[in-house]
């Protein structure tokens, strides 16, 4: 009686390529052996494309252990063993299944038969070495998709803020801006819906923006520079520092932070200027919102639901007015201008925006030849080049505004003199300071919010019985970092914490320079204002404090600032510092022959 025989072809992807492999073949050469066999062919199965990792995946081969099953086949002819699996735990399996439904096994290319011992043995020899290859395979697979990573070739689709330079994955200036938005955005407090409207409103890029979108941006590590691979397996690796950033590390955390805040069931509101922000004074869990109000006057207070500590919003303005006004002058004059600038002298993205816009306009050239082959409509042809035409603009109006920049030829001096200017004015008139309250009271409760949200984290109070004091105002890193930055650059200044007579004030320290550079500073500063100069040595040492014993030059005189003067032997030994002197109205004197500072 003849066997009924299931011929099994199966190609995977790579297989397909092979001479030998493809599936035509593979059935010509086992429907012989069945001819050879006198094997009645009882049907064909054939899996194509599909891996021989598993049997499980494969619907050809389950349907003819069906078949088995059901004793409709008594023989299964396959072209190699490892068309039929490379796995030594199902090929156990296969070989118990086939045992108990009394079928065999044949491979035209191994002389495998089932039939026997020495066959069953000579089978599992094969397929072990046949996982091994695998197993190698996999490994030196992995091994050259680290080094290709750390290399920064990320293996990622398109993604927002980025572009391809050959293989790597290098920032895209003219989408870079709209990432560091989104992140700006989260933080100031708004929802993933409000960014997407925003957006959607100002039709960025031209395409419709989602919610999801938007959460799938902030929760990306590869804009921090970082890279997770293997996320779907159950078994991700963090690769760090393969790419270039385009937020810094503590943006992305706060923003995660953020996140955590606003899944514990916070809301925004844009009535609250400290939403989030104030600590309870006895549980330093985050107040609640609340405006109960009445008829006469509606008061905003924050009070936690644990202890039931309520604050006055009114009252916590008071107080931290000073510290507000600080924020508004930085913001305005610094962060809206210098930090921008310093950024375009640190990354000149001009050459970058020029290669972007030579590829879209290859994408146009291209399109049109789509479109004259008859490969797309008229209708598709014009959305797209209506698209690409709109992104050049886009990309030209951000050259336009690098162009701008360069015209304003500033160096770190120039950006350190005009800050310099604007620190004279708020001496010689405090009603200039007092301009930054001014502009506080101006804005809107949401804007006022969003002014807090962008640089505070935290407020820590103290409540005893009715009074409120502010025990310590937490800072959000990235003004830290951004600080720093400036401060580095010699843009700003930082303020140091001075005690004269007992009395404790704040002088501003500005980054250290030499005696050259200090020189060519005076001068210019000179062209505008008649100020003063002088050195003063570090006379006695405790601890991590010195003394310096400075006398004004003129009792009209106010210090502007301190410089750390850079000598021979280097940055750790200062051993002298540099006082500019600025003429004020007497009203503004501090009566004060020696300044101790702090370190």
């Amino acid at each position: 009686m003849k066997k009924n025989a299931a011929i099994y072809c199966r190609v995977s992807t790579e297989d397909q390529a092979r001479e030998g492999y493809s599936l035509p073949e593979q059935q010509e050469k086992l429907k012989d052996l069945c001819k050879f066999r006198d094997y009645n062919i009882y049907n064909i199965y054939e899996d194509a494309g599909i891996s021989g990792k598993d049997m499980d995946h494969r619907p050809a081969f389950m349907k003819m252990l069906e078949e088995v099953k059901n004793g409709n086949v008594n023989v299964i002819v396959a072209y190699k063993l490892d068309r039929l699996t490379r796995s030594v735990r199902d090929l156990e399996v296969l070989i118990s299944e086939l045992e108990k439904y009394e079928c065999t096994l044949e491979c035209a290319m191994d002389d495998i038969n089932t039939s026997t011992a020495n066959g069953r043995f000579f089978i599992r020899m094969l397929t072990v070495l046949s996982q091994l290859e695998i197993e190698r395979v996999s490994e030196r697979t992995k091994f050259g998709m680290v080094g290709a990573i750390k290399d920064g070739h990320i293996p990622v689709r398109k993604t927002l803020g980025f572009m391809r330079d050959g293989k790597k994955l290098i920032i895209n200036p003219a989408e870079s801006e709209i990432v560091e938005r989104i992140f700006d955005l989260y933080l100031k407090g708004n929802s993933y819906q409000k960014i997407s409207n925003i957006f959607n409103e100002e039709q960025i890029l031209g395409k419709k923006w989602y919610d999801t979108t938007i959460q799938k941006v902030l929760a990306n590590p590869l804009y921090k520079g970082d890279f997770i691979s293997g996320g779907r397996t159950g078994k991700p690796i963090l690769y760090e520092n393969v790419v270039e950033p385009i937020i810094s590390k503590k943006l992305w955390e706060e923003c995660q932070e953020q996140n955590r805040k606003n899944s514990r069931n916070y809301t925004r509101r844009n009535d609250y200027i400290f939403f989030q922000k104030i600590l309870c004074p006895n549980c330093n869990k985050i107040m609640a919102c609340k405006a109960p109000g009445g008829k006469k006057k509606k008061y905003i207070y924050y009070q936690c639901n644990e202890c039931k500590t309520f604050i006055r919003e009114d009252s916590l303005i008071e107080l931290l007015i000073e510290d507000i006004t600080t924020l508004i002058e930085y913001d305005i004059t610094v962060r809206k201008y210098f930090a921008p600038l310093l950024k375009h002298k640190v990354e000149n993205t001009n050459e970058l925006l020029t290669k972007e816009i030579n590829a879209l306009k290859d994408k146009i050239t291209r399109l049109k030849d789509a479109y004259l082959n008859k490969i797309i409509e008229m209708e598709e042809y014009s959305q797209d080049k209506k698209y690409l035409e709109d992104r050049i603009k886009e990309i030209e109006k951000k050259q336009k505004e690098e162009k701008e920049l360069d015209e304003y030829n500033f160096t770190f001096e120039d950006i350190m003199l005009k800050r310099d200017l604007e620190s004279i004015k708020c001496l010689i008139n405090p009603l200039y300071h007092s301009s930054f309250e001014i502009e506080w009271n101006k804005l809107e409760v949401s804007e006022k919010q969003d002014l807090i949200m962008s640089y505070i984290d935290s407020i820590e109070v103290i409540k005893k019985d009715k009074k409120i004091e502010i025990k310590k105002i937490n800072f959000r890193k990235t003004f830290f970092e951004e600080y720093a930055n400036l401060f580095n650059k010699g843009a700003i200044n930082r303020f140091q914490d001075v005690s004269a007579n007992g009395e404790k004030i704040q002088m501003e320290v500005c980054a250290p320079m030499t005696r050259k550079e200090i020189d060519k500073h005076i001068k210019r500063l000179q062209v505008k204002y008649p100020v003063d100069y002088q050195e003063v040595k570090k006379e006695k040492y405790n601890d991590h404090q010195f003394c310096l014993k400075y006398t004004r030059k003129n009792i009209f005189n106010e210090p502007l600032k301190m410089i750390p003067i850079i000598n021979k032997k280097g940055l750790n030994k200062v051993e002298s510092y540099g006082v500019i002197e600025v003429p004020v109205p007497p009203i503004t004197f501090i009566n004060a022959d020696s300044i101790e500072v702090e370190q």
